[in-house]
């Protein structure tokens, strides 16, 4: 009887005893938690606002602490990781810089593709001037331009720009796969990327005369050839040209009316273009 009775006692003390280890080794664990949540840790933050799309520069950024459990798990700590990437969103000043709010060109929206002083200029296509669907973002092409038929006198096409860089087919920045799918061989516009005086160019001559784009080789020198000249009739431009009326007064009245010599075509009138190969450059 005894000696079961000290046995119970025996548990009892070793069960106390475990017991008091667990509890004391748990709050062992929340105290260092705990001084490790409120340690200083090295965070890099935004010294200046940084707008959305804008390179980061060293300038930019700064270091500070801040204590671990106020910290983004995706908080940069090295600044010179960032250096040169772009901001995705607009980064207040003092905010912290995570890996999500920062990224590379390529996975930018198209402003950020665009090269410093160029524009993007979309203009309609279809499968004929689209060459059959076959362009891509990135080729470069030469854009013709074509004026309205007057008479019999057929307008001579000219190739207004050479060597311009496809940004954008539709909405898409880039194809996934060497083989364009079937919806994206089908866009209605094409994305160029022009200078401002391109621009100008380009939206003019969509507007009156009918464009087409021809795909270069990626082996050939942008600037190989010069633009050409853009022109268009006089009639297109003033309308059919009349006898002053003084003229018309002064003539001898005749019975018969004399027989008309032919009217000569119509003269072109020049439309000055800008070397359209400093796009490609």
């Amino acid at each position: 009887m005894m000696k079961g009775r000290r046995t119970t006692i025996l548990v009892a003390i070793l069960l106390a005893i475990g017991t008091g280890w667990l509890t004391l080794n748990y709050l062992g664990q929340l105290q260092r938690q705990s001084q490790t949540a409120g340690a200083p840790r090295p965070v890099v933050v935004a010294a200046t606002e940084i707008p959305a799309r804008a390179p980061i520069t060293k300038a930019m950024l700064a270091v500070v602490e801040r204590p671990a459990s106020a910290v983004d798990p995706d908080a940069v700590t090295d600044p010179r990781a960032i250096v040169g990437k772009l901001a995705l969103i607009t980064i207040p000043t003092g905010g912290t810089i995570t890996s999500s709010k920062i990224g590379q060109p390529g996975n930018a929206a198209l402003p950020v593709r665009l090269r410093p002083g160029m524009r993007a200029l979309s203009i309609e296509i279809d499968k004929v001037k689209g060459v059959s669907g076959l362009l891509q973002p990135g080729d470069r092409v030469d854009v013709i331009a074509i004026p309205p038929k007057v008479g019999d006198q057929p307008p001579p096409a000219a190739t207004i720009l050479r060597g311009i860089r496809v940004l954008a087919l539709g909405n898409t920045l880039e194809y996934s796969s060497a083989t364009p799918s079937p919806n994206e061989q089908s866009a209605a516009t094409v994305t160029l990327e022009v200078t401002p005086s391109q621009a100008d160019l380009l939206a003019m001559a969509d507007v009156n005369t009918t464009l087409r784009l021809a795909l270069r080789s990626p082996r050939e020198a942008v600037t190989s050839l010069r633009p050409e000249t853009l022109r268009f009739p006089h009639a297109l431009v003033a309308g059919p040209l009349a006898a002053p009326p003084a003229a018309a007064a002064a003539a001898p009245a005749a019975p018969d009316p004399a027989p008309q010599p032919a009217r000569a075509a119509p003269s072109l009138s020049s439309v000055p273009v800008l070397d359209g190969s400093s796009g490609g450059r």
